[in-house]
């Protein structure tokens, strides 16, 4: 993902759209944006500006973490003031501009922010309190890559659901190295040590129940370390993405669906007859379904016939080895739960 799916994902307004609301009227009395960094005001002016800024949540305890930054309200001064401009409204916004010339940009999981943006949402969650230094700061760990981290995952789940589950409530990751790690390394999600193990070729490791819960009750991104404890030292993998749960879907006898959230998009929904849609490696035809949340057992079924389905984060699809018999016409499309019975429309795939 890039800038703006980060932003949509996150529901964070561009910050430099912010600005022109959050100062108010173009009249300097009332725009606390309009004096100069230098103006002995510009600190508070811009604390001001960081408590008012909104969709902090999910991006701006990040930004501390990639930042390690224990005064960012104070740098991003010392850059506003080495633009030479008379207010900081326009600092901003020539900071910005320097920043995406420079390529000065903070990689959050491949989505770019400018780094000015980062040092404001940095302060603003600092100020907030939406990072506890005393669960998620590295302490005295110094950051050094000493594993060459080949795939991880998974990066992402949805709001209350267990993610990569292994019974008993608990979930947990996988990490492929090209090379071993030292047996002292352990995984560290949040601040909190995993329960680490090192099959071959990689690294595992799992969440208790209580720690589960704590992290997908909330939004947000959290950070995954890989640590040798023996000798303090940190790598960062990555975040784990926990999306806000989507709206439930309305079956179709009006009643809300207790099993799945409504669905983004699905394709494909339609096709020549006797050709593979969607064709996959092995000359197979398949379907995709953007969904929220969907149980793991979850079956698509095609005019009533089950297809072979995989359920992952926001993501339902399933083959269809039958493609070439499909004749002319319209054929339902339909996402079942064994468990509760519940069974969501999903369309109807027009065969040409």
């Amino acid at each position: 993902m890039r800038r703006r799916a980060l932003l949509k994902t996150t529901g964070l307004t561009v910050i430099g759209l912010q600005f022109g609301l959050l100062a108010g009227c173009s009249d300097e009395a009332s725009d606390p944006l309009a004096i100069a960094p230098s103006d002995p005001g510009a600190p508070a002016a811009l604390r001001a500006l960081a408590a008012r800024l909104e969709g902090i949540d999910f991006v701006g305890p990040v930004c501390v973490d990639e930042l390690r930054n224990p005064a960012p309200l104070t740098t991003l001064l010392e850059r506003l003031q080495a633009t030479s401009t008379d207010s900081l409204d326009e600092a901003i916004t020539v900071a910005l501009q320097q920043d995406f010339r420079a390529g000065d940009r903070v990689d959050i999981a491949g989505w770019q922010l400018a780094r000015t943006e980062c040092l404001l949402l940095a302060a603003a969650a600092t100020a907030r309190g939406l990072r506890d230094p005393a669960r998620t700061g590295p302490g005295a760990l110094r950051f050094e890559d000493f594993a060459t981290i080949e795939r991880w995952g998974p990066d992402e789940t949805i709001e209350g659901a267990t993610f990569n589950p292994t019974g008993d409530g608990r979930g947990g990751f996988w990490v492929r190295v090209a090379d071993p790690v030292p047996a002292s390394t352990r995984l560290m999600l949040d601040g909190v040590e995993l329960t680490t193990r090192f099959p071959a070729g990689g690294v595992t490791a799992s969440l208790e129940p209580a720690h589960m819960e704590r992290v997908i009750a909330k939004p947000g991104m959290y950070p995954l370390l890989m640590v040798d404890t023996a000798r303090n030292v940190a790598q960062r993998v990555g975040y784990l993405t926990v999306r806000p749960r989507p709206p439930a879907a309305i079956l179709a006898d009006g009643s809300t669906s207790r099993a799945f959230c409504e669905v983004e998009r699905w394709g494909p929904d339609h096709a020549p007859q006797g050709q593979a849609f969607n064709e996959q490696p092995d000359g197979s035809a398949a379907f995709w379904i953007r969904i929220g949340c969907a149980p793991t057992e979850a079956v698509l079924l095609l005019d009533g016939t089950p297809l072979d389905t995989s359920v992952r984060p926001g993501l339902v699809s399933a083959r269809v080895p039958h493609f070439a018999e499909l004749e002319s016409g319209e054929h339902p499309l339909v996402l079942r739960d064994p468990a509760s019975g519940e069974a969501l429309d999903i369309g109807r795939f027009r065969v040409l």
